[in-house]
């Protein structure tokens, strides 16, 4: 014989007498509906997790009866499952100060995690949603203006390492190529070149192949820019920014050289070469040989030997460094200047920003000259090249607008989910806020 099929009183409900999805009713405020999901249900008690008042206790079940606004047949509400017997945890529902019970949507497919994940995510957005505000406030009582400027541009910016993503764009019968932006700088130093002495923007910018505990393809860059100022101006800026969060936060101000004497014992100079770090590369035990030949110094460019020095040696000592303040390094390597001008010492005069096993943000002393921007966009798509990676359009509105002339200006990139996840002790860059992409 086939086993007998049992219904359920739930199942009988929502197949025979619910009308399905009902409207929110326009006489809910009146009837003083409140509405939420059902987070807990026991013998004869519901709990209601509301947003934004946060968790609701609600009746006890027996007190409950139906609206008609969600009966099919309300002719028929006497032969009607009691709500007791059909709601459910995960459901979304609406009850009146009288007691009148509306399903507006049942949990269909439950998950054990429904309710935590659900609280969790809004949670995490209204995190979210606090820190930028307080992020914005702190532009705005400085007298910046906060602009938005084009998610696609032309150029995504030419930095070698950096890897684009490309979008394919059909208008006016063409297909061309535009880029997802790998950060604002270029059209806020139009802004700065327009006549604009302060701007900041918080962009979505997006990196490919980027993924990892610190990494994510889609992320928010903060960028700021100063007309007239130096880099001292941006480091102060910066450090008052980490005390909107932290305050009587200092930063431990110290020198690539000073860095490489503490903790290599190396005198790194601008006219340091790579066989220089090559020959201290033994010295100090920094393995370079691979599993099949002995390492020679024509295998590597100056700055893969920085690099090696910076993250084998040097980045993991940070933290004993004022006792864990955030650590600000200038004076980087002429080699890696990207688009910051070359200092009177010789060094790129430049900084970045470590905190709590992160690097938080990069600052420039602009570099200005239409000409030496011309010429480093060109070195960086020839590194491209020899990276095997395809060069990127070289963006001439810039360079128009430089032709034009910008002032001395002081600017920096910061990563907000890394400020944000050294602030508040936060271990994954996923973790950050909700609906993160799973690279």
């Amino acid at each position: 014989m086939t086993p007998a099929t049992y219904i359920t009183a739930r199942e009988l409900f929502l197949a025979y007498n619910w009308r399905r999805y009902p409207a929110y009713p326009a006489s809910a405020v009146a009837d003083g509906m409140k509405c939420g999901r059902i987070i807990s249900k026991e013998p004869n008690f519901i709990g209601l997790s509301l947003a934004p008042d946060g968790d609701l206790a609600s009746g006890t079940l027996d007190d409950l009866r139906w609206s008609l606004d969600c009966i099919r047949e309300p002719s028929a509400i006497e032969s009607v499952p009691s709500v007791a017997e059909v709601l459910s945890i995960g459901d979304w529902v609406g009850v009146t100060e009288d007691n009148r019970c509306t399903l507006f949507s049942p949990c269909l497919r439950f998950n054990s995690s429904i309710i935590s994940n659900g609280q969790k995510l809004s949670g995490s957005a209204r995190e979210w949603a606090t820190f930028l505000e307080k992020v914005r406030e702190f532009f705005k009582d400085r007298g910046f203006l906060e602009m938005t400027t084009p998610t696609l541009a032309v150029s995504p910016g030419t930095e070698p390492f950096l890897d684009p993503v490309e979008a394919l764009i059909e208008f006016e019968g063409k297909v061309e190529s535009r880029y997802l932006i790998t950060s604002p700088e270029f059209h806020l130093k139009k802004t700065l070149a327009a006549g604009e002495s302060r701007v900041f923007e918080i962009a979505k910018c997006f990196r490919s192949k980027e993924a990892g505990p610190h990494h994510r393809v889609e992320f928010h860059m903060l960028e700021w820019y100063r007309a007239f100022v130096g880099l001292a101006a941006i480091a102060d800026d910066t450090e008052a920014l980490f005390r909107k969060f932290q305050p009587g936060i200092n930063f431990h101000r110290t020198t690539m050289s000073e860095l490489f004497k503490r903790f290599v014992g190396f005198d790194l100079r601008p006219d340091t070469t790579r066989a220089d770090l090559f020959q201290h590369s033994a010295r100090v035990g920094l393995k370079l040989a691979s599993a099949s030949k002995v390492a020679s110094v024509d295998d590597y460019t100056f700055d893969d030997l920085f690099h090696i020095f910076f993250l084998e040696k040097i980045e993991p000592m940070l933290h004993e460094l004022d006792a864990g303040a955030p650590v600000l390094i200038s004076g980087y390597p002429p080699s890696q200047a990207a688009l910051s001008r070359i200092g009177s010492d010789g060094f790129a005069d430049r900084f970045e920003v470590y905190w709590r096993g992160l690097e938080i943000c990069n600052a420039f002393h602009e570099l200005n000259d239409p000409l030496e921007n011309r010429k480093r966009f060109e070195l960086d798509n020839s590194e491209k090249k020899q990276l095997g990676k395809t060069p990127v359009p070289v963006d001439d509105e810039l360079l128009e607008a430089l032709e034009q002339g910008l002032p001395p200006s002081g600017g920096i990139a910061l990563g907000l989910e890394r400020l944000y996840m050294a602030i508040y002790g936060v271990d994954s860059i996923q973790s950050v806020r909700p609906f993160t992409a799973k690279v």
